[in-house]
């Protein structure tokens, strides 16, 4: 057969190429026939690139109205909740009340931001795995502890099925962990009440020395009908005429695939509606070192530690300052980078036992300051730790701080239980 071969373009990028067969040899050999027909196939270049760009700007635009709902729906929760508490009369019960929904609302809208950014680190290349030695039948406990409520509520049967030979492995606990909720909340979401819900975890022998670990969750659910089954892995979407009532950015599976395929394994679909669906991976794992048991954050007290932070917002400097006297440190505040480099400056050596140093700032910003009292010419100063604290998510910004000389990295909101730990580490 003769023909032409086109190839086709989107924004500069390769696609594939259009190939229009069964042409006569002298219709290829003319000229204006042959302009014709490569003017045909960028017509059906544009048509197929304007149907891929609909397709993808639909699925952006209901991603960006549930967003919307999703974020309003635990803001109104907050907002409601705290004009209540502030009600006149209200009794310290009630009050508690409204503190624990406050609570659950930002936990969850810190949910929702949680999985843009990890969404926008995936498509930007920028997510990585950060591997250590955990316990692995610890972790599946907190899996369980945060999914039996919510199954619970619900009337569904969480049953757990673990067979594990070795308890300690290498690997990066938050992701598996990660993973884990997102399919166990999924299975929960999308299971009737009274359903079942179980999650199997069994270790394989293999010839390399790195067991082979798998993990499955098993739902009796709704199911996913098989031409669905693709869509759900996909970013911004969601299966079933009625996912738009159910809550979440639908990115949770998108997600977890991306994740489980940096770990060199994909998530597996077995699913029938109405029956229920299994999600399944497979991921080899290194064994790890037992660690010696972690000093709690409830029993970590400060008696006779010194502590500067540097915060230009005023209400987060008050949340750092009641913190942190919590713990028993003597606290003091300045506004920006500048005030700091200037007050370590004016105090005598050994003023300060630690630097609590928020980046974003007017006048001068964290790390500049940081560099500044690197480079004094004082012992302490080269050697009193600064633990940074930042709005920016992203390994980029952890990045910027080491390299400026800073000794560890907090991304806010801070958990109350990370600052206590890391300064921990940093003084002891």
């Amino acid at each position: 057969q003769q023909g032409i071969v086109l190839p086709m373009y989107d924004s500069g990028s390769y696609m594939g190429n259009v190939c229009i067969l069964d042409i006569p040899r002298p219709l290829l050999e003319d000229s204006e026939a042959y302009q014709e027909l490569v003017e045909l196939g960028q017509v059906i270049q544009g048509q197929l690139n304007q149907q891929q760009h609909d397709i993808a700007s639909r699925a952006k635009s209901e991603f960006l109205s549930r967003m919307s709902h999703e974020i309003r729906t635990p803001m109104n929760g907050i907002i409601g909740m705290t004009a209540i508490a502030l009600q006149r009369a209200q009794s310290p019960e009630r009050i508690m009340d409204c503190l624990q929904k406050i609570q659950s609302s930002s936990n969850y809208l810190l949910g929702l931001i949680n999985d843009i950014l990890d969404m926008s680190k995936i498509e930007s290349g920028k997510m990585k795995l950060e591997p250590c030695d955990f316990d692995m039948r610890e972790m599946l406990e907190t899996v369980r502890e945060l999914i039996a409520p919510q199954a619970q509520a619900k009337r569904i049967e969480f049953t757990q099925d673990i067979s594990l030979e070795h308890r300690w492995f290498q690997a990066d606990r938050m992701r598996i962990s990660q993973v884990l909720i997102n399919l166990l909340g999924n299975a929960v979401k999308f299971t009737p009440e009274q359903g079942k819900v179980r999650l199997t975890v069994r270790e394989d022998r293999t010839g390399t020395g790195k067991p082979l670990v798998r993990f499955a969750v098993r739902d009796t659910g709704v199911g996913i009908a098989k031409e669905e089954q693709e869509r759900v892995f996909r970013a911004f979407e969601q299966a079933g005429v009625n996912a738009s009532k159910q809550q979440g950015t639908g990115l949770g599976l998108s997600i977890s695939s991306r994740l489980v395929q940096l770990m060199g394994s994909s998530i597996q679909l077995d699913s029938t509606p109405g029956e229920g669906s299994t999600f399944s991976f497979s991921v080899p794992l290194a064994l790890g070192r037992p660690i010696e048991g972690e000093t709690r954050a409830e029993e970590i007290s400060f008696d006779g530690y010194r502590i500067l932070v540097v915060e230009d917002n005023e209400l987060n400097a008050e949340i750092a300052q009641c913190l942190l006297e919590e713990r028993n440190f003597e606290v003091e505040c300045v506004g920006d980078g500048a005030q700091a480099v200037e007050r370590i400056r004016a105090t005598p050596p050994g003023t300060y036992d630690v630097i609590l140093m928020d980046i974003m700032m007017p006048v001068m910003d964290g790390l500049e300051a940081t560099r500044v009292i690197r480079s004094m010419e004082r012992e302490d100063c080269h050697t009193i730790p600064i633990i940074a604290m930042s709005a920016n998510a992203f390994d980029d910004d952890l990045k910027k701080s080491v390299e400026c000389g800073m000794n560890g990295h907090l991304a806010k909101p801070v958990e109350v239980d990370k600052l206590y730990q890391v300064l921990d580490e940093v003084l002891r």
